[in-house]
C-alpha cells in the first residue's frame, strides 16, 4: 500500500481518464491537462499547460510522459508511465489514498484506433432458405408459378369442355369447380413449403393437369361423336315435329329399330327390333311395346292398305316403319333411334355386360350368331351373347312372339344399366363407340338435356314392358311375291291394351304389365 501527494493523485486519475477515451476508436484524445485557450493566452511568450488547480506545468515535461506512456504500435502498458514514481516518498498530505497494482497487458493495434474495427456480430437467426443463392430461389419461384399457371389452365379447359359438352348437371359442375379450385390451393401452398413439399406439390400439379386435359380433350371428341349420332340423315322430314319436343318436360315416344345388319348404320334393312319407349319425364316412367317383326299389318303410303310384315317395312325406310306403328296404335312417335347388330354389340359391352331376365330356358342356335346356354331367371350376357339371346326364334315355343319379349328384355336389361350411377363414367365412352353405329333425329340439346335430367335426379326410372300379341298363320304379303309367308295376325284386344297404357303413361298415370 502506498500514499500519494494530492497533486499526484489528482494527475493519476486524470491519466486514467484520458486513456479509457483513447481506447475508445474515432475520438478525438484528450490529455489530463488541458490548454490555455488562445483568449487566455494572449501577451504570454509560450503556450502553458495547467493542472486543475492553475498551477503552470512545463510543456517539455508533458511531452516527456506523454512518449514514455507508448512502447510501440505492437505493445503497450498501460501504467508503464507511472513505473518511475515512488509513491511512498509522496507523503505531504494526511489524506491516505490505497493503490492497487494492475497487470500490465498487451495492446492490439484496433484498440489504438488505427483503422481497426471490431466486427459486430449478429443476433439475428439465418434462415434456411437465406443460405441459397438469391437465383436459385427465383428459379423455384418461377417453376411454382409454372406448375400453377398449367393447372390454372388445365382446370379451365376442362370445365368449358364440360359446359360445351352440356350433360352434367349444374349443381355437379359447380362442385367439380369448386374442388377443382381446392386442389390449385392446396398445390400452390406446397410449392411455397419445404423442398419435399414443393417436390409433391410440383408432382401433384403437373398429375392433375394432365389429366384434366385429357378428360377436356375426351369432351370434346364425345360431342363430336355426339353429333354424329343425332345428324337424322334417315328420316330428314321428321326434324321440324321432334325439334319442338321439350323432353325435359313433355312426354314423347321413341321408335328403336333395330336392322339385321353388321356395319354402316345407313343400309336399308328390315327392321328385326320394333319396340317403341313412351317416356314421361315429369313422372320417370317408360313404357316399353314390343311389336313382333312378323305382324301383319298394312304399311302406309307403300301396300295401299293391303297387309304386309312389319318388318319388311324398314326396307322402305325408318319413316315408314314409324308411320306404320302410329297407325297401329294410333300414337305419335316424333323421335327414333336406328342400331344394328354392331351398335348393339358395342354398347353392351360398353356397359360391363347386362342381367337379363328370361322367362324360359333354351339353347341359342349357330344361326343366331352364338351358341348361348339360357337359364330361367337372371343372366349376364355380353354383347355377344345378348345379340344371340334376342335373334333366336327356332329354339322357341312360341317363335316371333316369344322372341319379341326377349328383345324387350335385352333393351329392359340395358336401359337399368344406362340409369345407374355408373354412367357418368361410362356415358361419354358409350357414346364414342356407339357413334358409327347408331342413329337419331333427336337434336344434341335434346339428347343432353335428357341425360342431364337423368343425371340431376338419379332416382332411377320405372320401366314397365308390354307386348302386342296375336296369333300364327301363313298369309300372302304386299312386298312379297314369290308365295305365302309366316305372319302373325293382330289381337285387336291386345293392341287396344296397349293403346291404353301409352295414353296412360302421357296423361302422367302410373301403368302397371
Amino acid at each position: 500500500m502506498s500514499k500519494m501527494s494530492r497533486q499526484d493523485r489528482q494527475a493519476y486519475e486524470q491519466a486514467l481518464k484520458r486513456r479509457k477515451k483513447q481506447s475508445s476508436p474515432g475520438k478525438r484524445q484528450r490529455t489530463a491537462y488541458s490548454r490555455t485557450s488562445k483568449s487566455s493566452t494572449a501577451g504570454r511568450s509560450r503556450s502553458r499547460y495547467t493542472d486543475y488547480d492553475g498551477n503552470e506545468i512545463d510543456e517539455s515535461y508533458i511531452n516527456n510522459r506523454r512518449n514514455s506512456r507508448y512502447t510501440g504500435y505492437d505493445t503497450y502498458d498501460r501504467y508503464s508511465g507511472y513505473d518511475d514514481y515512488d509513491y511512498d516518498d509522496y507523503d505531504d498530505y494526511d489524506d491516505d489514498y490505497d493503490y492497487e497494482e494492475r497487470p500490465g497487458r498487451t495492446r492490439m493495434p484496433e484498440d489504438l484506433g488505427f483503422g481497426y474495427r471490431r466486427e459486430k456480430s449478429s443476433s439475428k437467426r439465418r434462415r434456411p432458405e437465406d443460405s441459397y443463392p438469391v437465383s436459385g430461389k427465383r428459379s423455384r419461384k418461377q417453376n411454382g408459378k409454372l406448375i400453377l399457371l398449367i393447372q390454372l389452365i388445365a382446370t379451365a379447359l376442362f370445365l368449358a369442355s364440360a359446359v360445351y359438352l352440356g350433360m352434367i348437371p349444374w349443381l355437379y359442375l359447380g362442385a367439380v369447380a369448386i374442388v377443382l379450385l381446392i386442389l390449385v390451393l392446396l398445390v400452390y401452398r406446397m410449392q411455397n413449403g419445404f423442398r419435399k413439399k414443393r417436390f409433391l406439390g410440383a408432382l401433384l400439379g403437373l398429375l392433375i393437369s394432365a389429366v384434366l386435359l385429357v378428360a377436356a380433350f375426351y369432351m370434346f371428341e364425345v360431342r363430336s361423336a355426339l353429333n354424329d349420332i343425332t345428324d337424322g340423315n334417315e328420316a330428314p322430314e321428321l326434324s321440324e315435329a321432334a325439334a319442338g319436343v321439350n323432353v325435359s318436360e313433355d312426354p314423347f315416344s321413341v321408335y328403336i329399330s333395330g336392322i339385321d345388319v353388321y356395319g354402316d348404320i345407313t343400309q336399308q334393312s328390315r327392321s328385326d327390333v320394333n319396340i317403341i319407349a313412351t317416356v314421361n319425364p315429369k313422372t320417370k316412367q317408360i313404357l316399353l311395346v314390343t311389336t313382333p317383326r312378323d305382324y301383319y299389318v298394312p304399311i302406309p303410303g307403300v301396300s295401299e292398305g293391303y297387309p304386309d310384315k312389319l318388318t319388311h317395312a324398314g326396307t322402305y325406310g325408318i319413316a315408314t316403319s314409324m308411320a306404320t306403328l302410329e297407325e297401329l296404335y294410333d300414337v305419335d312417335i316424333p323421335f327414333y333411334v336406328r342400331v344394328n347388330f354392331t351398335s348393339l354389340i358395342e354398347m353392351v359391352d360398353t356397359l360391363g355386360g347386362i342381367d337379363v331376365e328370361s322367362d324360359i330356358a333354351f339353347t341359342t342356335g349357330e344361326e343366331s350368331g352364338l351358341v348361348v346356354e339360357v337359364k330361367e331367371g337372371t343372366n349376364h350376357f355380353n354383347g355377344q351373347e345378348a345379340l344371340a339371346f334376342c335373334r333366336e326364334r327356332h329354339a322357341l315355343a312360341e317363335g316371333d312372339n316369344q322372341r319379341g319379349k326377349n328383345q324387350q328384355a335385352v333393351i329392359e336389361a340395358m336401359l337399368k344399366k344406362a340409369m345407374s350411377p355408373s354412367i357418368l363414367i361410362k356415358g361419354p365412352r358409350l357414346i364414342d363407340q356407339v357413334s358409327g353405329n347408331t342413329e337419331t333425329n333427336m337434336s344434341t340439346s335434346q339428347l343432353q338435356e335428357l341425360v342431364r335430367v337423368q343425371l340431376a335426379g338419379m332416382n332411377g326410372w320405372d320401366v314397365v314392358s308390354v307386348a302386342a300379341e296375336g296369333t300364327s298363320s301363313t298369309e300372302y304379303c304386299y312386298s312379297y311375291s314369290g308365295g305365302p309367308l309366316s305372319v302373325i295376325v293382330p289381337d285387336d284386344s291386345s293392341v287396344a291394351s296397349i293403346q291404353e297404357k301409352i295414353n296412360a303413361v302421357e296423361a302422367g298415370e302410373t301403368v302397371s304389365e
